[in-house]
């Protein structure tokens, strides 16, 4: 009674899996994906984040404004000796008299304020220069990474989206085969009671019975397990799947010879650019410190003042006002040896990345070596295990009637039963890995994208 109840569980959730009423299919999944899967979600804002390294470089090249303001408490006694006058009455002279005299203003206790508004414009600095180009490059390279989280999510989600539907179909061949042995049980009981048969067919029976039960419960396990996963991705809990049809043809999944997805492969793999994005960046680095005595020249503007106020009755007050526009020139003699340790350290490093952009190059051919043999490999077996269901079914249907003549036993029309379901089974694995391999292969020549999901989609909703 409780195998019973199992099975009976077990078909209603594959009945509810395969209603079309509230199916969705894999683009659709995908679309969902992109907006609830928490992964990409992070992915999507860390592009955003990048995006602003474009900003970040527009600000080196503009005006730098700067206000400083202060107050503070001092004591000054400031001196000036032989300070010469002209065109004033001083000690007792008539108009336009000139002459020398010493002068003294001190505070004892005052306050002392001060306001500068300063403004520099950079009119060649390497450096600064070099920098907003690297900022630039990590914008892009963002942008490049966003494009790449976006073709392992595609990835991402048809894989989960392909196993849900190949536990669905486990669960379904293994349900099928459990209601066959289910009857050929009966069968056999019946026949012992009436002593057609031996008692070791129904021994033989029960025990691949109790074996199926158990498998029954390990997929039953594993389509939970695979649904949940879909769900975490798509944020539809009750995902009803669209199934690939029995008939559907493979042939010409993927086009083009090996060589052509090599060559693009090392060109327009989202790694490849990223890397070429890096290169670019050490580069640039290296640039920055390449000349020995890099000058910076900067349009400097300065308007301001200081008030010495003093607080005591004898205390001087003084204020000063400036303002001012020029041109300021700054370069560096001597540092150290750290202006020439950081260009050996970043020429090393621009190194570094050329190696790892041609080690990108091979990984990125590698990936589509690997694909293209499992989309070519695997459209080849899907075909042969065509025919090798065809033959089982064949030959399944000779062993039932060579039971009935008294030629063959039950436990000979169990195992071909057995080897007709694990073709079976080995057929629906083999077509949903020659899907994933033409992603697979699309992602790493650079092609991946909502067209190629579309394609393959078709398939599903093929009629």
């Amino acid at each position: 009674m409780l195998m019973k109840k199992s099975a009976q569980a077990s078909l209603l959730l594959l009945t509810l899996l395969a209603s079309q009423a509230y199916a969705f299919d894999l683009l659709e999944a995908w679309q969902a994906a992109r907006v609830y899967d928490p992964q990409f979600a992070a992915a999507r804002a860390s592009a955003e984040a990048g995006r602003t390294k474009s900003l970040q470089a527009q600000a080196l090249k503009s005006p730098q404004v700067m206000l400083n303001t202060g107050m503070a408490g001092v004591s000054s006694d400031n001196k000036i000796s032989n300070a010469q006058f002209s065109n004033a009455q001083f000690a007792g002279g008539g108009a336009g008299a000139s002459g020398t005299t010493d002068f003294r203003t001190r505070t004892d206790a005052g306050l002392n304020l001060n306001l500068n508004l300063r403004a520099e414009y950079p009119l060649y600095d390497a450096a600064r220069n070099g920098s907003a180009t690297q900022l630039n490059k990590q914008a892009q390279l963002a942008e490049v990474q966003l494009t790449l989280d976006e073709q392992q999510l595609m990835q991402r989600v048809a894989q989960t989206y392909f196993d849900t539907l190949l536990a669905t179909d486990t669960l379904a061949t293994l349900l099928a085969q459990q209601a066959t042995v289910s009857e050929a049980l009966a069968s056999a009981k019946a026949r012992f009671k009436e002593g057609d048969v031996a008692i070791i067919d129904t021994h033989e029976t029960q025990a691949r019975y109790d074996l199926l039960a158990s498998q029954v419960l390990e997929a039953e396990s594993n389509l939970q397990l695979a649904c949940a996963a879909l769900a975490d991705m798509t944020g539809n809990q009750d995902a009803a799947l669209v199934q690939l049809p029995q008939k559907t043809k493979l042939a010409s999944v993927a086009n083009g010879d090996l060589q052509s997805w090599l060559a693009r492969a090392q060109i327009d793999h989202p790694l490849v650019h990223a890397q070429q994005l890096q290169q670019e960046i050490a580069h640039t680095e290296s640039g920055k410190f390449q000349a020995k005595y890099s000058p910076v020249l900067n349009l400097v503007a300065l308007a301001g003042g200081e008030r010495l106020q003093g607080l005591g009755g004898s205390d001087a007050d003084v204020t000063n006002r400036q303002l001012s526009l020029g041109v300021q020139l700054t370069i560096p003699l001597y540092s150290g040896g750290m202006r020439d340790a950081r260009y050996h350290e970043a020429l090393a490093l621009e190194e570094k990345s050329r190696y790892q952009t041609e080690f990108v190059r091979q990984q990125a051919a590698r990936e589509a070596r690997s694909a293209w043999l499992a989309v070519t490999a695997g459209q080849g077996q899907v075909k042969a295990l065509e025919q090798a269901e065809h033959s089982a079914e064949i030959k399944l249907d000779s062993t039932r009637v060579g039971r009935d003549v008294g030629d063959r036993t039950t436990l000979d029309v169990l195992n071909s039963e057995q080897a007709l379901y694990n073709t079976r089974l080995a057929l629906y694995r083999s077509r949903y890995q020659v899907l994933l391999a033409l992603l697979n292969l699309s992602a790493a020549a650079g092609e991946l994208g909502e067209p190629r999901l579309q394609e393959i989609n078709q398939l599903l909703n093929a009629k």
